[in-house]
């Protein structure tokens, strides 16, 4: 029987920062994935000569959370190519515009916000978890032009569907970090040894300082005996019937980190070994409903698709008929070998409600639609050379950000019981951006574990 100090749920960017950064620490860990993939729901997987990311595609680190992970583990993350501009689509008029055009005429505006933002304290933005961006905004400026930067920004970063409802913390906290830091409201590049190889690097610090990773190890249970936490439970040989018992492994560890998304927790934690209250908040946010959820389209043109740059980043509130928010990049502008020579693979998204994720028909055919509206907006796709059609919604890209949904108002990452269990992933309590704050969640779980701060972060911000 295995014995480990922490075993680690999920190898994904929370649970490879995690593990990573323990096992160099000098802990002896064990990572878990039930996938053949790294990445968890940032993976990127090959497909007929493409690679396919299924979560994740930009990263959005000003330089001070997973590049540092990256640092302290021995590795680099190196920061490729950075978007360079935000066409917004005017659904009103039926075309494109510049963001930038919306608030030329209010530099001032603009500087006043930023210089706000900047003066004001952490502690403080937490006070805005349930009040909207707009709310937070209207202190300072009620100029459109600024109020659309800000909004524009949380439908590509955060999904939100209807855009007018975002939490003021959610956003403002990587705002604040991004003009500091990179001098920009938002910041997104390609990682430059691209979405596998990052994943790849953090799994190869993991097992250079003694980890052992599982891949395709689905964790059956967590063991929870007595208020306390003595390890997982996998299965000896493969499930074959949904319902077939098994031979159960136990790897023992007096402490699980668990990364699994809030609806996932509940099927390796037994509800009954938590507080009440604290299942209930996990099954609250686990509701359809509060799922951020897309039609993901993968198109591939022999000649790139924009409007003013190839390494733009797209973004809209309502597309011609389906009425979606949503994004579009060129992947290949960022990253010329995701695609075989001579093609552009393109990425993007209509983000729809939650509920509607489990209304196969009603997806069906809003696929449809907004793959016309996709042509609408931009005639070069009406001639593509490759198509792929992906719904994000199981697993989901994670819990929308709206008010009162987000940083208190989350499972906090130990909870009271059981002794030795902790939840680090960017559906519990959690700040930043994607993939990004799904490390800076898992940092902030690692240094509580430690009982100390880690040097190479500094005295910067945490949770």
């Amino acid at each position: 029987m295995a014995k480990y100090d922490v075993v680690v749920i999920g190898a994904g960017a929370a649970g490879l920062t995690a593990a990573s950064l323990l096992a160099v620490e000098g802990k002896s860990v064990c990572l878990l994935e039930r996938s053949p993939y790294l990445g968890g729901r940032g993976m990127a997987v090959p497909d007929e000569g493409f690679t396919v990311n299924v979560g994740g595609h930009l990263i959005e680190d000003p330089g001070s959370g997973l590049t540092k992970v990256f640092e302290h583990v021995g590795k680099t993350l190196h920061h490729g190519e950075v978007s360079a501009e935000m066409p917004v689509w005017d659904h009103e008029k039926n075309r494109w515009g510049s963001i930038r055009d919306r608030y030329s005429g209010s530099k001032g505006e603009l500087k006043k916000v930023i210089r706000a933002l900047l003066e004001t304290e952490w502690d403080e933005l937490d006070r805005w978890d349930d009040k909207p961006l707009r709310q937070w905004l209207h202190q300072y400026t009620d100029d459109q032009g600024v109020i659309d930067l800000f909004e524009f920004i949380t439908v590509l970063e955060c999904m939100t569907d209807n855009w007018w409802d975002h939490s003021a913390s959610d956003n403002l906290f990587p705002r604040k970090m991004h003009f500091a830091e990179r001098n920009t409201a938002a910041y997104s590049c390609w990682p430059g040894q691209g979405w596998d190889g990052m994943w790849a690097d953090l799994a190869d610090a993991f097992r250079h300082a003694g980890g052992d990773l599982r891949l395709s190890t689905p964790v059956e249970r967590v063991v929870i005996e007595d208020g306390v936490t003595k390890g997982v439970a996998i299965a000896r040989q493969p499930r074959v019937l949904p319902n077939e018992f098994f031979e159960e492994e136990i790897l023992e560890a007096d402490h699980v980190i668990c990364t699994l998304p809030v609806w996932h927790v509940l099927n390796v934690v037994d509800e009954g070994d938590l507080p009440d209250w604290y299942a209930e908040q996990i099954k609250f946010l686990a509701q359809d409903k509060f799922r951020i959820a897309w039609l993901g389209l993968y198109l591939a043109t022999e000649e790139p698709v924009h409007q003013y740059d190839p390494r733009e980043l797209s973004t809209w509130l309502r597309t011609p008929n389906t009425e979606l928010g949503g994004f579009m990049f060129n992947q290949t502008a960022m990253d010329p070998t995701c695609s075989p020579e001579g093609t552009q693979l393109h990425v993007m998204g209509g983000v729809f409600p939650g509920e509607k994720g489990r209304d196969r028909a009603w997806l069906r055919r809003e696929m449809e639609r907004f793959e016309a509206d996709v042509v609408t907006m931009w005639p070069g796709f009406g001639k593509t050379v490759w198509r792929r059609r992906h719904l994000v919604f199981e697993p989901s890209f994670g819990v929308i950000q709206k008010p009162g949904l987000v940083g208190q108002y989350r499972p906090h990452w130990r909870p009271p019981r059981p002794e030795g269990l902790w939840f680090a992933g960017e559906t519990f309590r959690s700040r930043g951006v994607g993939t990004d704050r799904a490390a800076r969640a898992a940092l902030t779980v690692v240094e509580e574990y430690l009982g100390r701060r880690l040097a190479t972060f500094g005295d910067g911000w945490r949770y």
